[in-house]
């Protein structure tokens, strides 16, 4: 009888290789995209099995990098073929029904990403009411805050504690009907019961749903039969005293193309947000992640990180997981000088980008005079190129939105954050956006 191989030689192992590999050669963003939530599933001959949390990341990596995967495979000495089918049900199927005695099974499509719990989440004076709120709802789904809406900007908590909810909700009840869900995703799935003339069924889906969680409510802006449909399910689920939890970057009144009667509901419960972490947290939020991830991480080093990155947690874990992979690969120790040498692209002074310079590097990489860029003039070919630089101006410099907006011709806030939703959403499926705004940015950095 042959015996198993050493762990170190195990396919899971060679994945979790695979995957320090994938992360030095796509980038911190890429990676945490279509990487970071694939997880090993097992391994049949030469077939390597991943889950994905959702159909888009399945689809991820195939779309934007096809063929890395199984290279990264090769490159340390497991080549195989790669199938990536998406987590908790069967291929195509979104919503699972009633088991075949008719028995009530947990509707949970839009998977729970595994992380994303109140143990992993480090509180601080930026988070702590929010954090509060998403417990007491946690503890009684329906009967506190309902709805309860997150709000802030990117990288800053919002998803993780709506994910929080949702894990608390199956804990306390294995039966709880927990649906996690982007706006798009929910968008996507009407239109495609409208074709399939399954509108009953969907409807019937989400209605009988006890905790239902809306990533990203600022993307129903302007789609009309999406909010109506939207509208409805709210009504059902909250006249059943079924708990809603909506995330979003800005307050119900300042989505732009959001219907009133939504913006009314939007209202009802509670509103939290969440603010940029002050330097003490941004420190603790490293060193548990470091510990979660059983990563070495010096204190000196966290400081350091934590005074590079002040507004975007998402974006300081991302430079930690970069730094995890090259220090695994190269098996060097983590230093701050190491540090430095590996992400100084990413721990730039962020001081020395100014809004002015951004729209300089805007103009001339699209050929556009600054007095056009500024004006009330609505081309194409100017108003693409002034929400590319809102959109940078936000990223870059951290200014809030209604400075933005004087800074572009006396614009309202509304109008920036407009501008950012646009560009984020095109950037999720446009690699010739990515690349360009990657360009812009390296431009931005190296001008005077």
């Amino acid at each position: 009888m042959s015996r198993p191989a050493p762990i170190e030689d195990s396919p899971e192992h060679a994945w979790q290789r695979a995957r320090e590999i994938l992360l030095a050669r796509v980038g911190v963003e890429a990676f945490q995209a279509g990487v970071e939530s694939l997880r090993f599933a097992g391994m049949e001959s030469d077939l390597l099995r991943l889950l994905a949390p959702t159909t888009t990341t399945a689809s991820w990596m195939a779309l934007h990098h096809p063929g890395m995967l199984e290279d990264a495979m090769r490159s340390v000495g497991k080549p195989c073929r790669i199938s990536v089918v998406v987590a908790g049900r069967a291929q195509g199927e979104l919503f699972p029904g009633e088991g075949p005695t008719g028995k009530r099974r947990p509707i949970r499509f839009g998977a729970l990403v595994p992380r994303y719990t109140f143990a992993t989440f480090v509180v601080g004076a930026s988070n702590q009411f929010a954090n509060a709120a998403c417990k007491a709802v946690a503890a009684q789904p329906g009967h506190h805050y309902n709805p309860l809406f997150l709000y802030g900007g990117v990288g800053l908590g919002k998803t993780h504690l709506a994910n929080a909810i949702g894990h608390a909700t199956i804990e306390a009840n294995s039966d709880a009907r927990v649906a996690y869900v982007s706006a798009e995703a929910f968008m996507t799935q009407l239109i495609t019961a409208l074709r399939r003339d399954r509108m009953d069924e969907f409807k019937s889906t989400f209605r009988k749903i006890d905790v239902l969680i809306v990533d990203d409510v600022q993307f129903l802006a302007n789609r009309e039969r999406t909010q109506e449909e939207f509208f409805h399910t709210f009504n059902a689920l909250h006249e059943a005293h079924r708990q809603i939890i909506l995330t979003s970057d800005t307050v119900p009144k300042d989505i732009p193309g959001l219907e009133e009667r939504l913006r009314n509901r939007f209202e009802w419960g509670l509103i939290a947000d969440l603010q940029p972490p002050d330097m003490e947290t941004r420190v603790a939020i490293l060193e548990k992640k470091a510990e979660i991830d059983g990563l070495d991480l010096p204190r000196e080093v966290a400081i350091h990180l934590a005074s590079k990155i002040d507004s975007n947690v998402r974006e300081l874990e991302g430079c930690l997981t970069r730094l995890s992979a090259f220090a695994s690969l190269s098996k060097t120790a983590i230093t701050v000088d190491f540090a430095r040498q590996v992400l100084h692209e990413l721990l730039r002074d962020r001081s020395t980008v100014s809004i002015d310079t951004i729209q300089r590097v805007i103009c001339e990489f699209y050929d556009v005079r600054l007095n056009d860029l500024l004006s009330k003039k609505r081309t194409r070919n100017i108003s693409f190129p002034r929400q590319i630089g809102m959109y940078l101006s936000r990223k870059l410099t951290g200014e809030s939105f209604p400075a933005i907006g004087g800074r572009f011709g006396g614009r309202d806030h509304s109008t920036v954050i407009h501008a950012n939703n646009t560009i984020e959403r095109r950037l999720k499926d446009d690699q010739r956006l990515r690349s360009s705004i990657d360009e812009l940015q390296r431009l931005v950095n190296t001008k005077p």
